[in-house]
């Protein structure tokens, strides 16, 4: 009888927890929204935002005047009482690769650069750093400091992504797991610097001209989630700008992730965008500046082992763009036209549970950082278009961006890691396709990729005047 009762009683506490663990299961995930995105509030919302924008975007046009800044944002790695105002740290983790390691020297130093444009008395200020993106921390403190002198929508961040650069500055579950836990004395140093960059550049106005240009390189990218049968953003954009004293900066932008060093190095380094940049620098340029482009689904390919690779795709990378820089025309004038919207976004569906089912949204807040206003910037230089991206969008998207713009006769570039992260952006294809891009990093359900597409083309026809 003993046993019995025993038996009995294991079975209801054996089926109470199972039945408990699947209340759980049930309220901690949720099943993956496939609502159109174009029958929902936030992409009603949106739109209206946009038009406003667009209604009041910038436009001018007349001779123009152009600024450089440079500044290292190498940290020190010290022992004893360190001093975060000159980028002193005990400790920092390299970001990127999510593995806990801690920087303990420098291969070759990081910077972060600064090029501002005015025309007309409106100005625009291109921020790129080498760093794995620019923190949404870092860039509310700039705004902040600059709010009497520049607005935040006047600002186009980006960063070269290299994944060997400064971590402990995004706060939440996702930053600390992807960059070590949050310090405010990083971001602090951080935003002092990038400040202090942005100041010297709108300083450095003079007389300028400006040119732009592509170049086809697919002998350095290649697609990383379908591999050669993939469709392939092989594009190297640049803009260059010269001061009347002869001083000139150059600005590239390409698809290829950051990513030839691994997670074998344990010191700072700005990857082949580190090398591409210091090439141009020694060979004429007297400041170049690399935007990570459509890397969400685009890597790297190179000969070569280690620093050996990176040095390989940044120096030949680099080639290229010595070749376009002596085809391009320079024109004195400049015809611009910017404009900033805000976007909303869908209930997070992020982290992969099932086919069918991801993290419920309040699970997911709880592991991603709540973030303040998310822009979406687009900027006319003459015949060169720019969209400013807060997230990686995938290089199959960016074709068809690409391709509709060069069809109405003008060069274009879509950089991600704009002052926010919406994680990676990648087809709707490829939203069931078992790869880190979708099931990991894709946050925010299967339309999120043609809902910020629609977006993007809705910017770059208000830019152009046209229809794409």
């Amino acid at each position: 009888m003993k046993t019995k009762r025993w038996q009995r009683r294991s079975i209801r506490v054996f089926g109470t927890v199972f039945l408990l663990l699947m209340l759980l299961f049930y309220a901690s995930t949720s099943t993956i929204d496939t609502t159109p995105y174009f029958e929902t509030s936030y992409y009603q919302n949106t739109i209206k935002k946009m038009d406003s924008s667009i209604h009041n975007k910038i436009e001018v046009d007349g001779p123009f005047l152009s600024g450089f800044a440079k500044t290292n944002i190498t940290p020190t790695v010290v022992k004893g009482v360190a001093d975060p105002k000159k980028g002193e740290f005990n400790t920092i983790k390299m970001a990127g690769f999510g593995d806990g390691q801690i920087a303990v020297g420098v291969h070759d130093s990081i910077f972060a650069k600064a090029v501002a444009v005015e025309v007309e008395g409106k100005e625009i200020v291109f921020v790129s750093a080498d760093m794995i993106l620019i923190p949404e921390a870092v860039v509310l403190e700039v705004e902040e400091n600059l709010k009497d002198q520049i607005s935040r929508k006047s600002l186009f961040f980006g960063a070269t992504h290299t994944h060997s650069s400064i971590g402990n500055c995004i706060p939440g579950f996702v930053g600390k797991s992807f960059g070590g836990d949050f310090q405010p004395e990083v971001v602090r140093w951080l935003s002092d610097k990038f400040t202090q960059l942005i100041r010297q550049a709108l300083n450095d106005k003079r007389p300028a001209k400006i040119a732009s240009g592509y170049k086809h390189v697919p002998n350095l990218v290649r697609n990383r989630i379908i591999g050669e049968t993939g469709r392939l953003n092989d594009k190297l954009n640049m803009l260059s700008i010269v001061q009347d004293n002869g001083k000139n900066a150059a600005i590239a932008m390409y698809a290829a992730h950051a990513t030839t060093i691994a997670t074998w190095n344990d010191k700072y380094s700005g990857d082949y965008p580190g090398y591409f940049q210091r090439s141009l620098e020694r060979n004429g340029v007297d400041l170049a500046l690399f935007f990570a482009g459509t890397v969400g689904s685009h890597t790297n390919k190179g000969e070569g082992e280690k620093f050996e690779k990176a040095q390989y795709v940044g120096e030949t990378l680099a080639d290229s763009a010595k070749v376009l820089l002596n085809q391009m025309v320079y024109d004195s004038t400049l015809v611009m036209a910017a404009a900033t919207t805000e976007l909303e976004i869908p209930k997070l569906q992020a982290f992969y549970v099932s086919d069918r089912r991801r993290f419920s949204p309040f699970m997911g807040s709880q592991l991603l950082t709540e973030m303040k206003s998310i822009y979406l910037q687009g900027i006319k230089l003459n015949d060169f278009i720019w969209i400013a991206m807060p997230y990686e969008l995938s290089g199959e998207y960016g074709i068809d961006l690409k391709n509709a713009l060069e069809l109405k006769g003008y060069n274009s570039a879509l950089t991600s890691f704009n002052g926010q992260y919406l994680g990676y952006i990648v087809p709707q294809k490829y939203y069931y396709y078992d790869t880190y891009e979708a099931r990991l990093m894709g946050w925010y359900g299967p339309s999120m990729g043609d809902y910020l597409m629609e977006l993007n083309f809705k910017l770059a026809n208000a830019l152009t005047d046209s229809r794409l």
